[in-house]
């Protein structure tokens, strides 16, 4: 069993990074078992690259209608 184990979560989608992808937390939690773990996973909050993308697209939404 796994110990201090370590997981990169977007705080707006929910979900977990895994390499290089972004995984369902689901998912996640069926794969490495997080349940069985002595001591609960650290999370660290990091806005995956889609989320960080549609942050952008609002953004520029927003800033093309004020200049209208």
């Amino acid at each position: 069993m796994r110990a201090n184990l370590v997981l990169v979560t977007c705080p707006l989608c929910l979900n977990v990074r895994r390499g290089a992808e972004w995984i369902d937390a689901e998912r996640m939690i069926r794969e490495t078992r997080s349940y069985e773990l002595a001591a609960l996973p650290q999370l660290i909050s990091e806005v995956c690259a889609r989320c960080d993308d549609a942050i952008a697209r609002r953004r520029a939404q927003k800033h093309a209608a004020l200049a209208a």
